[in-house]
């Protein structure tokens, strides 16, 4: 038996993949070689951000190590790969991005026993390739070494079967697909477009803030009856948005129990895919209390658990607000009125990085369809602010870097580019005291201002 074949069967059994879950890990073993070796694939990882996550991942195979998210795995690894992958095993996106990241974390554990990242490709790996494929079924794309494609037996590993009769339909589906007319085409999912499932929740002093992103309007209207059922139609506000390629929600089976236990004053709490954030204003104590009664609720739906401190909590509930603002803001606005929103929102980047969090990426998206109705030729000023921590000309150039991270999303998202205009300035301007943690939290800011010929209008909103 393959030591993988455990790994196998819990993917199968958790994303219902049935003998789909064996090519999907052959397909990220493949990619693990293709990349160079167990370390230059986890360095993907740490180049999106996630160094602090992957230590954790480090020798512990089969633990319950934090997942990335599907949005995570797409940046780490490129939404064209997810998608290829995709295809070849016979699965949407959104599964292959979140079982994809349900596997990661428990294969690198495998991968580095004793918590050691060894040089080039584990044999392990090698082993299981060589064992699970006949010759010729490598994808050449994945540059996998002949002498790995080339040493396959003539028995087949337990799901060989069931791969070829996939790869057989995913010939015919390509075939059909090829000839579609261009308009049936244009409907399929273009790469990048998975996005992770989301709902995130503030709680002020028994008013509801609310916001998200579900797959479909079933999702999304039994999640407002459940905030309805228990904190009551007029103490709800939000919105939550239906995109078809957004990845399942599998906290939503027990979300009623869960809302019951998050009735507390000052809370704040995201679900993002296969993980849950809890923190807000409330004392620790408190928080540590509910995360208690939280786990066994939703242990069963494979969430991992993560305590979030005030200052998430603000990021949150200011997200919060900007999104319900923005989808309020009808079609009679005026453009301070879009950016009087984005300036009361957050995008709290992690220190040194210009990575934008899922969260703010979804109100970024939300504010595109706004941006695109604003009248021809109005032009946006994006500026980055940081506080005085470490170096002025670093903080000048990581602030631009942030600037032109959210131009950059927003111009993703659908907005021209030719309207968005960025700017860093370092440490400039403080808003607060820089002596402080909540002080500089609030310096590291960004801004929205109306340009006029690439000087800032006297009265533009903040």
């Amino acid at each position: 038996m393959s030591s993988f074949d455990n790994l196998i069967d819990e993917v199968a059994s958790r994303f219902g993949l049935g003998a789909k879950a064996g090519p999907l890990l052959r397909e990220l073993l493949s990619l693990i070689t293709s990349s160079g070796g167990i370390g230059a694939f986890i360095d993907k990882f740490k180049s999106a951000g996630l160094s602090r996550d992957v230590a954790g991942w480090l020798g512990q195979a089969g633990s319950q190590a934090a997942a990335p998210t599907s949005w995570q795995v797409e940046q780490a690894l490129g939404s064209k790969t997810v998608d290829n992958i995709a295809q070849t095993v016979g699965v949407t996106g959104s599964t292959a991005s979140a079982a994809l990241g349900y596997l990661v974390p428990k294969v690198v554990g495998q991968l580095t026993p004793g918590g050691i990242i060894g040089s080039g490709v584990p044999s392990a790996v090698t082993d299981f390739l060589r064992a699970s494929a006949p010759t010729g079924t490598f994808r050449s794309e994945y540059n996998v070494p002949p002498e790995v494609a080339a040493r396959a037996p003539a028995t087949s590993a337990r799901w060989i079967a069931p791969l070829l009769a996939l790869l057989a339909l995913g010939g015919l589906g390509w075939y059909f697909l090829s000839h579609e007319t261009p308009s049936t085409v244009a409907t399929t999912s273009s790469p990048g477009a998975v996005v992770p499932s989301r709902l995130s929740l503030t709680n002020d002093n028994g008013v509801i803030t609310y916001s998200g992103t579900v797959r479909d309007p079933a999702a999304r209207d039994q999640i407002i009856d459940m905030l309805k059922s228990v904190y009551g139609s007029n103490a709800i506000k939000g919105n939550i948005a239906v995109d078809p390629n957004a990845a399942p929600t599998p906290w939503l089976a027990n979300l009623r129990n869960g809302l019951e236990q998050m009735k507390m004053p000052g809370l704040a709490a995201v679900f993002e895919g296969t993980s849950f954030n809890l923190g807000g204003t409330i004392p620790d104590a408190d928080r540590d209390r509910i995360m208690a009664a939280l786990k066994p609720i939703f242990g069963a739906s494979g969430l991992t658990f993560a305590a979030a401190d005030r200052m998430s909590g603000m990021v949150t509930d200011a997200s919060n607000r900007a999104t319900v603002a923005l989808a309020n803001l009808g079609t009679g606005f005026r453009t301070p009125d879009l950016l009087a929103i984005l300036n009361k929102s957050i995008i709290n980047f992690p220190t040194g990085s210009a990575e934008i969090p899922p969260i703010s990426l979804a109100l970024l998206r939300a504010a595109a369809k706004p941006f695109k109705q604003l009248p021809a030729g109005t032009v946006i000023e994006i500026t980055g602010y940081t506080d005085n921590t470490g170096d002025a000309s670093n903080n000048i150039t990581l602030s631009q870097h942030r600037a032109e991270a959210v131009r950059e999303a927003l111009v993703k998202f659908g907005v021209n580019p030719a309207m968005l205009t960025a700017k860093g300035f370092g440490s400039a301007k403080p808003i607060a005291s820089n002596d402080t943690a909540e002080g500089r939290f609030q310096n590291r800011r960004i801004e929205y201002q109306v340009s006029d010929n690439g000087k800032v209008t006297e009265g533009s909103a903040r």
